[in-house]
């Protein structure tokens, strides 16, 4: 039989979550599992290559219990000559502003204290065996599909969990073997988290009725896990397929399968300037299924996010609205959150003549505009001369003719002193159209902005 050390240190070797060389920051809480994490990493060190260090985020909780437990790390990094950092962090502030439990709240700013305190190299978590298969459950309680069934992963980003296949009794072995103590959280004994009744109440029955409940809930997590990996890859090779170059729609989503679809609107909502706070329910994801289906409908999915299917094209959009004009200027205008204007000005003779033919709605003589041109929105008495025409048309007419209602509150729109000389989609005033003449040319072009 394994002693504990050599359990633990084969865990951390062999395992997926095994760190790279280099730095090497642990999360270290003081309780038993991140004790043995930090001694274990200690321990084989320089066999893994990494530099060593430990971040222990006070969460403004527990009063004199935190502060114990804040010592208590110092303390044993100072021992081992570990370089240690403590963050403090307002958990209880960032809940009520944010409408959050203390848990989720306290596990957002833990993670953010995190990437901030260990900008460089892995962070590692010492999420074990019984954290993954409560994981499991929590989410199947929750009704989640395979990716909450996944539990924990190894890896995420630049998180690492070399634990994750040692169970407590292991841990709690290890830590007696090396004559190490640590702290309680007092919390973690309460009833009033659902983990902790999953801890306290479930697991113990589920591991009456088989011993092995921890590894077959693993087996079927990493299979699922599997499954999942090629859906995304799946879900990624349709979301850049169907996105807009402007960023602002998906096209084509019915070709593909339900639970591809599924996933790229959780890419979108994922990638937008202002991502969701919340996970959407799988309700509001067959909501907006649905609406892509049927071509048209709005499902909205909190206070200022919302989908909207249009002409069987889906936008997932942040309300905004554009209150003060916008100047102009050469290189990229971001002036709404999911899109830029990336203005170039250049000579006539850059641009050959199939390709100013193809930028005749986008291309302007610069010489031609009046004054400083800006950005604003457009007002009901607008009114633009297109190229070709003998007279004048209300650009918003021209707009609800020719662009979808979904797009409109954020098209780009370009004045001069004069009035509108350009506007997204529809094209350019015949007043600025670049002839013979011209010597400098503006070319206004709609990208995807980079979040």
């Amino acid at each position: 039989m394994m002693t504990a050390q050599e359990t633990l240190h084969k865990a951390v070797l062999s395992g997926a979550g095994r760190p790279a060389s280099g730095i090497c920051t642990a999360a270290f809480s003081g309780g038993a599992d991140s004790t043995a994490l930090l001694l274990c990493l200690y321990q084989l060190r320089e066999q893994l290559g990494i530099d060593l260090r430990a971040v222990h985020v006070h969460h403004g909780i527990r009063g004199e219990e935190a502060n114990r437990d804040a010592a208590f790390c110092a303390d044993f990094c100072a021992r081992y000559g570990i370089p240690f950092q403590l963050v403090r962090v307002d958990v209880p502030a960032y809940a009520k502003e944010h409408r959050l439990s203390l848990e989720t709240a306290a596990r957002k700013l833990r993670y953010e204290a995190l990437e901030t305190a260990a900008p460089e190299g892995e962070i590692a978590a010492a999420h074990h065996a019984g954290d993954h298969a409560e994981t499991v459950l929590f989410h199947l309680l929750r009704g989640s599909g395979m990716r909450g069934l996944r539990g924990i992963l190894p890896r995420s980003g630049r998180i690492i969990r070399p634990l994750l296949t040692v169970e407590k009794q292991e841990i709690l072995r290890f830590l007696q073997e090396c004559g190490e103590g640590y702290v309680e959280d007092s919390t973690n004994f309460t009833d009033e988290s659902s983990r902790n009744r999953l801890r306290a109440d479930v697991m113990p029955l589920l591991l009456r009725e088989n011993p092995a409940a921890l590894k077959h809930i693993a087996r079927t997590a990493e299979i699922l896990a599997e499954d999942e990996a090629y859906l995304q890859a799946e879900a990624e090779k349709a979301y850049a397929a169907c996105l807009d170059p402007s960023g602002r729609g998906l096209h084509g989503l019915l070709q593909y399968a339900r639970p591809v679809r599924m996933r790229v609107y959780m890419l979108r909502l994922e990638r937008m300037h202002k991502p969701m706070h919340i996970d959407p329910s799988y309700e509001m994801l067959c909501a907006i299924d649905e609406a892509v289906r049927q071509g048209s409908g709005t499902v909205n999915l909190s206070r200022d996010v919302y989908a909207r299917a249009d002409r069987g094209i889906l936008y997932m959009q942040t309300q905004f609205e554009l209150r003060e004009p916008v100047p102009m200027q050469a290189g990229e205008n971001r002036i709404f959150p999911e899109t830029c204007c990336f203005v170039s000005i250049c000579a006539p003779d850059a641009l050959s003549r199939n390709l100013h033919k193809a930028r005749t709605k986008k291309t302007l003589d610069f010489d031609k505009i009046k004054g400083q041109p800006y950005f604003r929105r457009c007002s009901p008495q607008d009114r633009i001369t297109l190229p070709g025409r003998n007279f004048s048309t209300l650009l918003k007419k021209q707009i609800q003719a020719q662009v979808p209602a979904p797009e409109r509150e954020t098209l780009h729109i370009l004045y001069d002193d004069l009035g509108c000389i350009w506007c997204e989609r529809i094209g350019i005033a015949a007043r600025v159209k670049p002839d013979a003449d011209s010597r400098r040319i503006l070319i206004a072009e709609i990208r995807a902005a980079e979040n």
